[in-house]
């Protein structure tokens, strides 16, 4: 289980490269791309399953961890896609 604020840097992550995205959930496949699967921070999709579950669960406003200009609930809504895939990436590497 992750500290308190451990997964912050890693939701920082995953919400850059759409910062400038109309829609955010439309960046869903880059991110997991070039963020998850390249090991960004040195991180498995594990840990940022783990990263989004508590980002999700928290009540920390989420939209202003980096300067950009999408609402709470649309970074919500993309964090939730993103768990979604990465839990299933992480369900498929289990099952390997």
């Amino acid at each position: 289980m992750q500290e308190q604020d451990e997964w912050k840097p890693y939701i920082r992550a995953l919400i850059y490269p759409i910062q400038f995205e109309a829609d955010p959930t439309q960046g869903v496949d880059r991110v997991l791309e070039h963020v998850v699967a390249r090991g960004a921070l040195g991180a498995s999709p594990a840990i940022y399953l783990g990263s989004v579950r508590a980002a999700l669960s928290s009540r920390i406003p989420l939209a202003t961890l980096i300067p950009q200009s999408h609402s709470e609930s649309a970074i919500r809504r993309f964090l939730a896609e993103v768990e979604q895939r990465l839990a299933a990436m992480v369900r498929e590497t289990k099952s390997e």
